[in-house]
């Protein structure tokens, strides 16, 4: 019976010790130490590249500046969404026939391509 007593007491411990260290955690955040407000870009600048584990920073060459691309927008579309990846770069854009994907080359300023997104009929 006194095994389960001490047993039942640790076991009150480490929940108590448990929601300390969430609480803790939760504080830490709300007081901005891991959660910041800073302007801080969440996507690499041009000029620079991720590299993914394994590869050596050394081979791979920095995005050079490209200029100006010109993406021809059909009447009422807009631009919605922009991500890039390595030296790509992909749009979407939305307008009254649906929506478009354009695939667009940073080293070179070319429109690789588009995938248009319509509903079926």
């Amino acid at each position: 019976m006194r095994v389960i007593k001490i047993l039942v007491a640790f076991m009150g411990v480490l929940i108590v010790a448990g929601v300390a260290l969430v609480v803790y955690g939760l504080s830490r955040q709300e007081d901005g130490n891991i959660a910041t407000d800073n302007a801080m870009p969440s996507a690499p600048v041009a000029g620079q590249v991720e590299v993914a584990s394994g590869f050596d920073a050394k081979a791979v060459s920095q995005l050079k500046p490209f200029g100006t691309i010109n993406i021809d927008l059909a009447p009422g579309e807009t631009l919605v969404d922009f991500s890039r990846q390595g030296g790509e770069a992909t749009l979407r854009l939305e307008g009254r026939h649906g929506s478009r994907l354009v695939i667009v080359s940073l080293r070179d300023g070319s429109i690789l391509g588009q995938i248009l997104l319509v509903e079926p009929q």
